[in-house]
């Protein structure tokens, strides 16, 4: 499983991860990261980094210190399993992301809501290639505001519908109003702890994002600040833009990302030696004829690619690669983009994907369609990933089957074998059928209708979870009032 562990050396070699090492800590000592937290910035001084202002810079001492405390693995647990992350396991998956609007089957878009919401959290809930849910949009113009803290209702959705593990986002000053930033993010900690009745081990995985260039906001570090000393992971990650906010050569973006995520990660250390964190990055280039973001981008798996041999040259958890596209719709453009995206997860190995399933138009729109219609690209790249069996002992049977067959022979005979079964992929929504194409397209309609049909199958066979009563008492208390039990 997993044989192309090297895959991305077919873009950055050995000598150049020591080249975009050596000039990431020139980038750390000489340049600085800005940090808008106090508290962080005390953190830093404390432990003998070099304090400007926001501006703070860290010197190789600093760093190597914290990368050896980082874990290798770790493993999120929750009342119904463990979802082990690493270089030794398969990536693990979460879905769609937090787009505002939604494409629908009847090519409309608009405004997501709570519904479709719901709706994601069953089509991830349902699926086979994806590990954790998560919230496919937030502060949904239908969600209740009045209370101070409308973001834990929207946490707790993901508990409702799903026992998979969750992969949260930072809380900010909107949807938490009346208590700190930090606090809403040990409150976030300790919902998952009490749900689950685990108290000292990671229940949860959330994103942190930094301001490219260089920087990290207040917003982002109370989080991982409040997170980190609940002992709970974050994924510490860039999404810069070349030629906006990173420099308009790749190797410029790759080593400024670098020293941004490398940063974030010292300061996770910094508060709680050995706490897990993951490195990542979705960085990407720029259109500069648009001034937009290009995730569908060539050079989106280059940046990637560079970022996983950064990760592992560290020996750090990596979160890279994305279902990402900038077509509007689940098209040939969102095809092509997307499978070229994935690769860098699935051939390239990277540990973590967010957006493995759903996106379009460069995370700004959500779309049923495209989460089943990913979900076989998904699958396709594992297929790929585990390669052939190739051994002396199945080189021995498959040389008796071909003796026995002989020249004009055939491999017909009796049930299906084994090996076709085992080394055979069959998709369920792409067509395969031969023969008068008339026919097959009347029988089986295109693609986007197989999706479609396969979105109701799911929704409506869908059960919820089966809860405790005190589990169902403990989401009371932060369900918006249509959900509680």
């Amino acid at each position: 499983m997993y044989i192309n562990r090297k895959f991305y050396e077919n873009y950055v070699s050995t000598r150049d991860v020591e080249l975009l090492h050596e000039y990431t800590l020139k980038v750390l000592k000489e340049v600085g990261v800005s940090f808008n937290c106090e508290e962080a910035l005390d953190i830093f001084k404390k432990h003998g980094a070099t304090v400007e202002g926001s501006i703070v810079k860290i010197d190789e001492s600093l760093l190597n210190a914290a990368l050896e405390t980082v874990p290798k693995t770790f493993t999120v647990h929750t009342s119904s399993g463990e979802t082990s992350i690493g270089e030794p396991f398969r990536p693990k998956t979460v879905g769609c992301y937090g787009p505002s609007k939604f494409l629908f089957e009847d090519d409309t878009y608009r405004v997501a809501q709570m519904a479709d919401m719901i709706k994601f959290l069953k089509l991830m809930d349902t699926s086979d290639v994806t590990d954790f849910v998560n919230n496919a949009a937030f502060d949904t113009p239908d969600l209740d505001k009045d209370q101070d803290d409308f973001y834990l209702p929207q946490v707790a959705m993901c508990l409702k519908y799903s026992k998979k593990p969750t992969y949260g986002n930072v809380a900010n000053s909107l949807n938490t109003r009346g208590k700190s930033l930090k606090e809403a993010a040990r409150g976030i900690a300790n919902l998952y702890k009490e749900f689950y009745d685990i108290w000292d081990k990671p229940v949860l995985l959330t994103n942190a994002c930094a301001l490219s260039p260089l920087g990290y906001s207040y917003e982002v570090l109370d989080n991982i600040i409040g997170l980190c000393e609940e002992g709970q992971p974050v994924t510490i990650i860039t999404c810069s833009m070349t030629n906006m906010t990173a420099p308009a050569a790749l190797l410029g973006t790759v080593i400024q990302n670098n020293a941004t995520i490398l940063a974030g990660i010292v300061l996770t250390q910094l508060i709680n030696p050995g706490v897990p964190v993951i490195y990542g990055s979705v960085s990407s280039a720029t259109d500069m004829r648009e001034v937009a973001l290009a995730i569908g981008a060539p050079e989106a798996q280059l940046i990637q690619m560079s970022s996983l041999s950064l990760a592992r040259y560290y020996q750090i958890p990596v979160r890279t690669g994305v279902a990402g596209t900038d077509s509007m719709k689940p098209d040939y453009q969102a095809g092509v983009e997307t499978f070229m995206n994935l690769m860098t997860t699935y051939l390239g190995k990277a540990d973590f994907i967010l957006h493995h399933a759903g996106i379009l138009q460069s995370y700004a729109l959500g779309s049923y369609e495209k989460f089943v219609l990913d979900e076989e690209v998904n699958r396709i790249l594992l297929r790929l990933n585990r390669g052939i069996d190739i051994s002396d002992t199945k080189a021995e049977k498959v040389f008796a089957e071909i003796k026995k067959a002989g020249p004009l022979g055939n491999y017909l005979s009796g049930r299906t074998p084994k090996d076709y079964r085992q080394e055979h992929y069959l998709t369920k929504l792409f067509n395969r059928a031969a023969g008068d194409p008339q026919p097959i397209a009347d029988k089986i309609g295109d693609i986007r209708e197989r999706a479609a049909k396969e979105i109701e199958e799911r929704v409506e066979n869908y059960t919820l979870p089966d809860l405790t009563q005190t589990q169902k008492q403990i989401l009371n208390k932060f369900l918006p009032k249509s959900e509680k039990f």
